[in-house]
């Protein structure tokens, strides 16, 4: 009787310095590629978080504008036959091109500032006004926020959006009666003739970086401005006075 050939248990062989080379190759391209991925992905939303948070800046401002220019003027006329008031008493709606004397402190250079009342109970900020009108001011501050401040108890001017690099401004101003606009200005000569107001908002994004290049953009006037790589959006919308057109 055969006894069967007994063999020696076989042992794992190592691996060879090649085999370790192509494998750590595999793994580098593998985690190079995981890691274009994540940056892909991080560069996207950062882009969309910038670009949204634009867009919100942008809306707010321009509502909160929209809402008061289309309020100045507002009388509080109350039925009691024994009230004298018949009109709104002050001025609706003034403004600086450029100069800065209101606000001087606080105010960016070149930026435009704008003065709107109405009769009301509360200002821009919140703050209860005891004695009509309401007046609330708008300008850019030197850390690029639109600012407003009330003539109420409010404590002062308030941030209202941050990334706002220019305001600029023009008057619809109607010369005849019709309640027409005539023509379009900076700086009227008669603030009692302006029934509309076209408001022009430069925002920026909060971070630098977000441009996948450093490019070059437009101001308010149309003025090409040195490249960065912010976003950046221009928002241009002309407001009525409804207490002074048709």
């Amino acid at each position: 009787m055969t006894l069967p050939v007994s063999h020696p248990p076989s042992r794992q062989a190592g691996l060879s310095i090649l085999e370790m080379l192509v494998a750590m190759a595999i793994g580098l391209v593998i985690t190079a590629a995981i890691g274009y991925l994540f940056m892909g992905s991080l560069g996207t939303f950062r882009t969309q978080d910038d670009s949204a948070r634009l867009q919100e800046n942008g809306r707010f401002a321009m509502d909160m504008l929209g809402r008061d220019i289309a309020q100045a003027g507002y009388a509080d006329i109350t039925p009691v036959y024994t009230d004298p008031k018949t009109e709104f008493v002050g001025t609706p709606i003034s403004g600086e091109n450029g100069v800065v004397a209101a606000r001087a402190a606080e105010r960016k250079a070149g930026t435009d500032y704008l003065r709107l009342s109405f009769d009301g109970t509360a200002d821009c900020v919140g703050g209860a006004v005891a004695t009509n009108p309401v007046v609330n001011e708008y300008y850019i501050n030197a850390d690029n926020q639109l600012m407003c401040a009330g003539n109420g108890g409010g404590g002062g001017a308030q941030v209202l959006a941050e990334g706002v690099e220019d305001m600029q401004l023009i008057y619809g101003v109607d010369n005849n009666g019709d309640r027409a606009v005539d023509q379009y200005t900076a700086t009227p000569a008669n603030w009692g003739l302006v029934i509309t107001a076209q408001v022009c908002l430069l925002l920026h994004s909060p971070n630098t970086g977000v441009a996948a290049q450093a490019q070059q953009y437009q101001d308010c006037a149309g003025n090409l401005q040195p490249a960065d790589t912010r976003l950046r959006r221009i928002l241009r919308v002309t407001h009525q006075l409804r207490n002074r057109g048709v």
